[in-house]
Parts: structure tokens; sequence; C-alpha cells
């Protein structure tokens, strides 16, 4: 839910209305069992939303599974560390480009916003640069490693008018 929900504020700020959100029927007849929610992009304008993901262990490739199904997302580069990890994760989703440096993927001109999926202690760097580079973030969980810090990255991405979740 969180990714669709980033997504959608991605793609269309000013027309988020143009998405319906249908649950499954078995939503009406049964709240306590498990239910599928399902995305309808109804305008034709909403531009697509071109994404980069830093961190291609196990956390990056649940993130790069739900990228590559959601509705006008398109992942263009990953970067890992462990290059062959990020050559790994680029053919099983079908990315373009990989790299082993994670400002390969922030200073991309191409990336509209990057999913940051690498070890906290890299978060808040990570956020303050794109934050620098004009990109949007979805960020997993925690956003820095000490409070200090993530106070200075949301506010740095405040100051840039960017998107921070």
């Amino acid at each position: 839910m969180r990714v669709s929900a980033l997504l959608l504020l991605l793609a269309a700020p000013a027309a988020t209305s143009a998405f319906t959100f249908t649950p499954s029927p078995s939503f009406a007849r049964a709240r306590s069992s498990a239910s599928t929610l399902r995305m309808n992009a109804e305008s034709a304008d909403i531009k697509e939303v071109k994404v980069g993901v830093i961190g291609c262990g196990r956390i990056g490739l649940v993130h790069l599974g739900a990228i590559t199904k959601a509705p006008n997302v398109k992942p263009v580069i990953v970067s890992n560390p462990t290059v062959s990890k990020a050559e790994a994760a680029a053919k099983q989703y079908g990315v373009d480009r990989f790299s082993s440096d994670a400002m390969d993927v922030i200073t991309d001109p191409e990336v509209d916003a990057v999913w940051i999926c690498s070890p906290s202690q890299f978060h808040a760097d990570q956020i303050k640069a794109c934050a620098a580079n004009g990109k949007h973030v979805f960020c997993e969980k925690p956003i820095a490693t000490d409070l200090a810090e993530t106070v200075e990255a949301i506010n740095e991405m405040n100051e840039a008018g960017l998107k921070l979740m």
C-alpha cells in the first residue's frame, strides 16, 4: 500500500482523483479475510514515473517486485555495492541499467523518484543527496539512525519541495 500511495502522488500530484480504488468482491462479504486492491488509471494524461532503486538485498527485491507491477511506473536503474546483486536484480526485473554506486541512481537525470532500500546507516545521507538532486524519495524505515539526522533529512526534502515517504 505504501508504494502505491507514493506512486499515485508522484504520477498525478494535481489529479489524484483520476484514480479509482476498487476492493475485490470478497471484501464486502468478509472483511476479516484477505482482499485485493486494484488500481485503475482513468486518465491518459498521467505521466510515467521513472524510478531508481538503491539496494538490491531482500527488501530492495520486494520493492522492485511491487514497482514493476504498478501502473505507469518504470524502474530505470538499480544499484548495490555488490554489483553482481545489482546485475541480477536488473536482469530479474527487466531494468536496463545497474551500478555499484548509489550516486549513479541519485544523479541520473531520467530518475523522478528514488527508492532507498540500503542499510539504515546510509539513509539520511542518501535522502539529503536526493534532495540536492531534485528527487522524490521512498525510504525503507528508518529514515536515519538518530533523531538529529532524521530531522535534517526531512527538513532538506521539505525545503526542496520534494516528497519523502
